[in-house]
């Protein structure tokens, strides 16, 4: 049977089913006596049967409707599938509606009643088009964990800083009818303030606009990071719109003088450059947040014909009502985008005031958490185990939250916990697998914990699907280039590294996979070039550095390689042990290399648990001491 994807009106067109009312809009279903109210994707799944009802339907059929094919979705199915059963009081295995074929699907054995003039169930047209909650050209809530977290890990084992320039200009505007119109891109708002110390309060303004908005199922937000970096780029609204695949944009600008607040807001159509709604508010700098819940109201009103209640309570509930709090929050988050030590330190000792002056603020806790992980991971001034538990303690809360966003954000961090700090794989693709579910865009670090176990297809298939589906942000690019590099398909790596470098020549990790790929393919001069380039814009990193004494080693300039080695050795503040093993290890020295990997398990350093798939260990993997590790790790399978 041919695959048949979903389109937005069978969102609109109610069924009878067994004696139910089926409301895919309202996602209700509904006795004389009772009603329940299903996730999106649940709904969809009903959908995808009822529009084949008395067929047996493919698993991998109702994951292309319902998830784009997206990879890891089987378990999300069989989930989906319970809960639909759950919610139609289908519990008799002998007499279900939704019937399992085994080994091939299920089958709706139930008649679908149109409610409306024709008993016949809906037929797709001959153009499909996606229901208006599927993930599209871009994504559900894609911003709201797409900036804060997912774009963060890249697949090195290095975190990926928002600092890099974009791609050539758009050539010209695609099909507008092509782009749902139920889509918005929430521009940075503009600081009209003559003090530029207020940047942080108007991106918080617009921030947290684009945050509620991201709570809508119906409704496909760009991500931050990408709408941000094109609103600060003054590209044309045709241009976001041809970019991020969105039909609607949002700006507007902030005016801070003393205690009193002017801000604008004015909702465009990319399609004509019509103003579907636009207002000026001056009020009290108190009332930031009563500002930010009715602009996102508004916009909501605008762009989706129904909200429903839940969804409405989601967007109009604040953050904190604790203005205090809420201030050390937007300062803190501005300081994790400077993305250096003192940053990250100063966020963290922000988020910190943050949850001391509200304690049950959820976002602030989870936005500590994230700060928390950095400083142990990133920046080094806490070592992994200082940090880890802290990180744990911070997104109790997240996790808990009624907010879909700050559930998806705080399952998204716990991931990369379980992946550096417990080293519980299973664990943590169900984290990232969840966070997916719920938000509708699979993160990178959804992609890097399946690189690390070797499920390299996956890993691929996620970054791919990123870009596809208009992640503009070259980070997420250079990580497809470390996917394949990782897959050890080091052409298609180094086409991938070239044409990052391409579009950014200081982005410095596109050197290092550019570096290590020449390494792998016997191009030594070239590793050598790419390491020296990448180790001059990371100041001299260590983790640059250890890759340049690599190459050093295997061009046989040991004493390039040794004096390196030696700086590493003696360096003051966190060096990671394995940055020096596998110098050690293409020095032949392996039982130092063995050494330092031996620390490194200890300190729950990051870089040993890419042991499985890195090449620059390959020397070592004859060894029995390399088997035992990687079963400690419970990497061996």
């Amino acid at each position: 049977m041919s695959n048949v994807r979903l389109w937005a009106a069978d969102w609109d067109r109610v069924f009878g089913l067994a004696g139910r009312h089926i409301d895919p809009a309202a996602r209700r279903i509904e006795t004389t006596e009772t009603h329940t109210e299903i996730e999106p994707r649940v709904m969809a799944v009903l959908i995808s049967l009822a529009r084949r009802q008395g067929e047996t339907v493919r698993r991998q059929d109702i994951i292309d409707d319902v998830w784009s094919g997206a990879p890891g979705a089987d378990q999300s199915l069989s989930n989906a599938i319970s809960l639909l059963r759950n919610a139609l009081g289908d519990s008799n295995p002998e007499h279900r509606l939704i019937q399992t074929v085994p080994k091939q699907g299920y089958r709706l054995d139930a008649l679908v009643e149109r409610e409306d003039s024709n008993a016949q169930p809906p037929t797709p047209p001959a153009t499909a088009k996606k229901p208006p909650q599927k993930t599209g050209g871009g994504n559900l809530r894609r911003g709201a964990i797409a900036g804060a977290i997912a774009a963060t890990v890249l697949l090195s084992g290095l975190i990926i800083l928002d600092r890099a320039n974009q791609p050539d200009k758009a050539a010209g505007l695609s099909d507008i009818s092509t782009i749902e119109p139920q889509s918005i891109a929430v521009l940075p708002f503009v600081n009209m303030s003559s003090d530029s110390a207020n940047d942080y309060f108007s991106d918080g303004l617009s921030e947290e606009i684009l945050n509620a908005l991201a709570q809508i199922d119906s409704l496909k937000v760009a991500a931050r990071t990408d709408s941000f970096r094109l609103g600060r780029e003054n590209a044309s609204i045709e241009e976001i719109s041809n970019r991020l695949k969105v039909a609607n944009v949002l700006e507007g600008s902030v005016r801070r003088e003393n205690d009193q607040l002017r801000v604008t807001a004015q909702l465009i159509s990319a399609a004509d450059g019509r103003h579907l709604w636009s207002s000026t508010y001056d009020r009290s700098a108190d009332d930031i947040l009563a500002i930010q819940q009715d602009i996102a109201l508004n916009i909501a009103d605008a762009l989706v014909d129904k909200l429903s209640d839940s969804e409405r309570n989601l967007v109009a509930k604040l953050p904190t009502n604790n203005l205090e709090a809420y201030n050390h929050f937007l300062i803190g988050n501005h300081h994790m985008r400077q993305w250096t030590i003192d940053g990250n330190r100063r966020a963290v000792a922000e988020f910190r005031a943050a949850v001391d002056a509200d304690p049950k603020f959820a976002e602030a806790h989870v936005a500590m958490g994230r700060a928390y992980y950095f400083a142990g991971t990133l920046y080094g001034w806490m070592t992994p185990a200082e940090a880890i538990p802290k990180v744990k303690a911070s997104l109790v809360q997240g996790i808990s939250s009624p907010k879909p966003v700050t559930r998806a954000e705080a399952l998204a961090v716990y991931g990369d916990v379980l992946t550096w700090s417990d080293r519980d794989w299973r664990g943590a693709l169900t984290a990232y697998q969840r966070a997916y579910e719920i938000s509708g865009y699979p993160t990178l670090g959804y992609a890097l914990t399946n690189s690390i176990v070797g499920n390299h297809d996956a890993a691929i298939g996620i970054l791919s699907k990123r870009i596809d589906d208009g992640d503009i942000d070259i980070g997420t690019k250079n990580n497809l280039a470390w996917a394949l590099f990782n897959a050890r398909k080091f052409e298609d790596a180094l086409h991938e590294a070239e044409a990052v470098i391409k579009l950014d020549e200081n982005f410095a990790d596109a050197y290092r996979v550019h570096g290590r790929v020449q390494l792998m393919m016997g191009n030594t001069d070239a590793a050598i070039a790419s390491f020296s380039r990448g180790d001059e814009l990371m100041n001299h990193a260590p983790l640059m550095q250890s890759d340049l004494a690599v190459a050093y080693a295997r061009a046989g300039r040991e004493k390039d390689a040794r004096a390196i080695l030696s700086a590493l050795e003696t360096r003051e503040g966190y060096v990671p042990a394995p940055l020096i093993a596998q110098i050690y290890g293409n020095l032949g020295d392996r039982d130092k290399a063995f050494s330092w990997l031996e620390k490194g398990i200890e300190d729950g350093a990051r870089g040993v648990l890419f042991l499985k798939i890195n090449p620059l260990y390959d020397s070592m993997r004859d060894d029995p001491r390399f088997a035992e590790i990687l079963e400690r790790l419970n990497l061996a399978a």
